[in-house]
């Protein structure tokens, strides 16, 4: 008896440890979330056109895709790699930015025109430049050695660029599934990405589905708000995380230049690195915003 004793109470002694810790991530999440709070209404005060309004709404979902796919990789352990750039090409197809085919227009009943279907374009003219798009991708402060994950944004746009200019037409994309996509995605990643920056050369079941989802989910939603808080009732797992993206994404609305894009960046970077929160949260989360920097580098959006 004494035995069966002692075994229950460390069992209830485990539990209370665990609901603590748990207690303690979320504060540390609340936490978080308030000092990138404060550091947008910082950035409000001073401008007055947002960042956020030179993208087309399609791209915008395309990034926020990018984003949310990049933490996901982390959090659910497989590989950033597949999980971001799946979830941008997935996105950007579906909604027909890559295809020359309004997404938004066939899911509500209007079939592409003849034209369109006709028309063959290059891919990558929907995208900066290659030599635009993979400089100045590293977010590291001035005072701090760089490491090779901070060269996740100059990677995830290197693959997308190369695989996109292997097949250079709207109208072999056209034609492309999402599975196919990522599969697609993930040779080049093979073929580029040194083996000692990615976990697994499968993708995963779950890695197809997500990208899927965020790919259908980004065509429907009307805003970056909207496919947030979709993404957040498909997965619940993702909801602290998503929620603290949110405000980043709103922090991007009040910044007005291209320098304070990047300065913004590294300033939620920095205020992450300094929380409490569990190292593998951190580095979710600064994932999702290197990964984010560099989408915005990539994409062609309004000027």
């Amino acid at each position: 008896m004494a035995f069966v004793s002692c075994s229950t109470t460390s069992v209830d002694v485990c539990e209370e440890e665990i609901a603590e810790k748990k207690v303690s991530v979320e504060e540390e999440y609340v936490k978080l979330n308030n000092d990138i709070l404060e550091l947008n209404s910082n950035l409000q005060k001073q401008n007055t056109r947002g960042f956020l309004s030179r993208f087309f709404k399609r791209i915008l979902n395309v990034f926020v895709s990018d984003v949310v796919g990049a933490v996901t990789g982390v959090i659910k352990g497989d590989d950033i790699w597949q999980s971001a750039q799946g979830a941008s090409i997935s996105s950007a197809k579906n909604q027909g930015f890559i295809t020359a085919v309004d997404g938004i227009n066939v899911a509500i009943g209007n079939a592409p025109s003849k034209a369109d279907l006709l028309e063959d374009t290059l891919v990558t003219s929907y995208i900066r430049p290659k030599q635009e798009a993979l400089n100045d991708l590293v977010l590291v402060q001035n005072s701090l050695p760089a490491t090779p994950n901070d060269s996740i944004g100059y990677y995830h746009n290197l693959v997308i660029y190369n695989t996109l200019e292997k097949n250079n037409s709207v109208n072999f994309w056209r034609n492309v599934s999402d599975e196919a996509c990522v599969l697609k995605l993930n040779e080049e990643i093979i073929s580029t990405i040194p083996a000692s920056c990615y976990n697994d050369v499968v993708v995963s079941d779950e890695t197809i589905e997500f990208c899927s989802f965020i790919g259908e989910a980004s065509k429907e939603c009307e805003d970056y708000k909207n496919l947030i808080n979709v993404t957040a009732v498909k997965y619940p797992e993702l909801d602290k995380t998503l929620n603290l993206l949110s405000s980043y994404f709103e922090g991007m609305e009040n910044v007005s230049t291209d320098e304070q894009w990047k300065q913004y960046c590294m300033d939620v970077i920095e205020l992450i690195s300094k929380s409490g929160l569990p190292e593998c949260d951190k580095e979710s989360l600064k994932a999702g915003i290197t990964v984010g920097y560099a989408s915005s580098k990539l994409w062609k959006c309004e000027e």
